[in-house]
């Protein structure tokens, strides 16, 4: 079976210091893969290169088939790669449904009513909403959001696009055990039933086995060991 997502001698250098070199991964289509590492060993920008936030010195990034290097945030997202940050970025004056309606504004696809880009997204938002726990939230800003719907609403946002591959950074970070229960359970889900990959940074390697098949183990900007579950 051919990558969904390939990476091959990814460099990344900020000034004199070599973050990454010469990374080298893939994500099969449906595939739940989890990456590990101490801080400071180049997780977050790694996957800010794969999800087009940086681009790399060196290396070459795939998805799909299709060569994305060089391919900015947004136009990856409209190719199907959702991304999560390790400190949410929510729109304060927006409501939650709101915000939501944005993310699928931004998606050129088909929506769940068969509206095109220009359609009413209040139906497929509410859709959401609905899946995500955040339904009876929806009227309420952003900024008024616990930890916990911050993290929920940026996985809502990102299944706006409908992602063959989620790129989640830190997700479970700062969650109390029951919202890390829900988002673990909604996560599987996705996986299960849609078929969506993904990629999820965490520091907790229990939470990992739990989720993933495979873990990689990212050290001083290497990738040092790769673990079947």
């Amino acid at each position: 079976m051919n990558p969904l997502l390939s990476a091959e001698g990814i460099v990344k250098s900020f000034g004199v210091t070599q973050v990454l070199s010469g990374i080298s991964l893939s994500v099969a289509p449906g595939e739940p893969v989890g990456l590990f590492g101490p801080n400071g060993s180049g997780k977050t920008t790694l996957v800010n290169i794969l999800s087009g936030l940086l681009p790399p010195d060196a290396g070459t990034v795939r998805f799909d088939g299709k060569e994305i290097t060089r391919l900015p945030l947004d136009a990856r997202y409209r190719l199907g790669i959702a991304r999560t940050f390790q400190i949410p970025h929510p729109y304060p004056a927006l409501s939650v449904r709101e915000a939501v309606r944005v993310a699928l504004a931004v998606h050129p696809g088909k929506r769940t009513d068969g509206e095109g880009p220009r359609g009413n997204e209040e139906g497929p938002a509410e859709d959401l909403l609905a899946r995500t726990g955040l339904f009876d939230q929806r009227f309420v800003p952003c900024a008024k959001l616990s930890q916990g719907c911050l993290r929920r609403l940026e996985f809502a946002r990102g299944l706006a696009c409908r992602p063959k591959l989620l790129i989640l950074d830190e997700i479970f970070s700062a969650l109390s055990a029951a919202d890390e229960g829900d988002l673990t359970a909604l996560l599987r889900a996705t996986n299960r039933d849609e078929g969506t990959a993904f990629l999820l940074v965490s520091h907790n390697p229990p939470l990992l086995k739990s989720l993933c098949r495979r873990i990689l183990v990212l050290e001083e900007g290497r990738i040092v060991r790769e673990r079947v579950v």
